[in-house]
């Protein structure tokens, strides 16, 4: 019994230790969250790590009411090259650290990068309008991988070597056509700096990916243990400086350095919700869809962006979502329409629409031969609102007046409401247009008919006042 309880037992240390061993094959490549990657098991015997390296890029995304929005359309080029080191450029593991047996402290000189690590898909990061963001008013991190190979680089001996990692637009690609707001990161060149620890491979750390050290030629004998990524080209990094001045990071995302505060770039996004209502006409309001044309413009916006329309409540018909579009000042073709009937209480929402984007409501009367009064609001915020009304419009007929900031589009609109948004910058108002048709009760025409007959019975009164009056003088006298 005692022997079968050990073969059991030794069973599991052997699958422990295989569970072990396939932990550090395929050890997590992306950075962890104080921009490092590599352990320790015991002092001085550091786990293999990939030999890809996975850097995050981040789009920070807002929106008011925390929806969903479409990414917009844009598109990064990562390149990777040796680093131009500092003159006494070291990395420092300051004494007591638990990584070495003697606990002494080790410093050692940090190298320019050799070889030439490849990024994957060409360098090349994209978002587009197949993607999704999540966002709030304060926004949040949305991100993509940077894939970085060193799986071909002949390093040159054990050590340290740094290597410099570069963000540019993809030719074509600006961040305003593709409405997307640049922030500080601009400031310190759009660029991260790579630290790669190496030493030469043994028998005991070969696998599939790393053969024996014979001579150094062959890329699978030199063994990666560790990367860290930085802001800064700094001469000197230790475990007391690592949060101050060069400071870790994960990539080309937020973080600060102590006297630089760097912003990922930012999508703003802004929603419109529409809304009808019909009042004093049980008919209309039942059997009538107003059609509505909602339009948005930007003319700095040359590059894909999908608004996501969502129907809120089923008194809406023939709805068209807006097809993803580039929204310029030209002809009505190049504008993100979005075509709509609504009846009454019915209610739709635009969802994401780029900061900067101006917007045009138009609706269309079809009550044919009933008159409503139309009155258009703009609600900016939860308490305000901007109202603009036509006193007297007739459906079927244009308006005698401009309306809601400007005059109508065509014969039958009897309104449109217009508004503009600030691009760069985050935007907390909560838009909504709400048109209401109030049918106005006329009465009977024929003004002399309708009061002929009251004012004979006055007069007449009037006329028997009169003569009583006479006829009581009379009598007294």
């Amino acid at each position: 019994m005692k022997t079968k309880m050990k073969k059991i037992g030794a069973l599991i240390i052997s699958f422990m230790m295989l569970m072990a061993m396939g932990a550090t094959v395929m050890a997590d490549t992306t950075l962890e969250d104080n921009g490092e990657q590599g352990a320790f098991t015991s002092p001085d015997t550091p786990v293999s790590q990939d030999k890809t390296l996975v850097l995050n890029k981040e789009l920070k995304a807002y929106n008011v009411d925390a929806e969903t929005v479409k990414a917009p359309t844009i598109q990064y080029k990562y390149t990777i090259k040796a680093a131009t080191v500092p003159t006494g450029a070291t990395v420092t593991d300051k004494e007591g650290n638990p990584t070495h047996e003697d606990g002494v402290q080790i410093t050692v000189p940090v190298k320019a990068g050799v070889g030439q690590p490849t990024i994957a898909n060409s360098g090349i990061v994209a978002w587009s309008n197949s993607d999704e963001l999540s966002t709030n008013t304060n926004g949040l991190a949305n991100y993509k991988d940077i894939s970085i190979d060193f799986s071909n680089v002949v390093f040159q001996g054990a050590g340290v070597y740094r290597y410099e990692i570069d963000e540019e637009l993809v030719d074509g690609y600006t961040y305003p056509t593709s409405g997307v707001t640049e922030t500080s990161d601009k400031t310190n060149g759009h660029t991260r700096y790579i630290d790669v620890y190496v030493r030469p491979s043994t028998a005991e750390t070969a696998s599939s990916t790393l053969i024996p050290y014979v001579n150094g030629s062959d890329a699978k004998e030199w063994d990666i243990y560790g990367f860290t990524c930085f802001y800064n080209n700094s001469d000197e990094i230790t475990e007391d400086n690592k949060t101050t001045s060069p400071v870790k990071t994960t990539g080309f995302v937020a973080g600060t350095d102590g006297t630089t505060t760097v912003d990922p770039d930012r999508y703003y996004t802004f929603n419109l919700t529409l809304k009808k209502i019909v009042e004093n006409d049980g008919y209309g309001a039942a059997n009538i869809a107003f059609p509505f044309t909602v339009i948005f413009t930007n003319s700095t916006i040359d590059k894909s962006i999908d608004v996501i329309g969502s129907v809120i409540s089923n008194t809406v018909t023939e709805w068209t979502d807006p097809d993803p579009s580039a929204m310029t000042d030209g002809t009505n073709n190049d504008l993100i329409k979005g075509v709509v009937k609504i009846k009454n209480g019915g209610e739709i929402k635009y969802i994401g629409i780029p900061n900067g984007t101006s917007v045009e409501v138009y609706e269309t009367n079809v009550a044919t031969g009933v008159t409503y009064k139309v009155t258009s609001k703009l609600y900016t915020t939860a308490s305000s609102s901007t109202t603009t009304t036509d006193e007297s419009v007739v459906s079927g007929t244009a308006p005698n007046s401009a309306v809601a900031q400007a005059a109508t589009k065509a014969d039958k609109e009897s309104t449109k409401v217009t508004f503009t948004t600030t691009a760069d910058a985050d935007n907390d108002n909560t838009y909504k247009v709400e048109i209401t048709n109030k049918l106005l009760i006329i009465s009977p025409t024929g003004v002399i008919v309708r009061y002929a007959p009251y004012a004979l019975l006055l007069g007449a009164g009037a006329m028997l006042f009169i003569l009583s009056r006479r006829w009581k003088k009379k009598e007294e006298a």
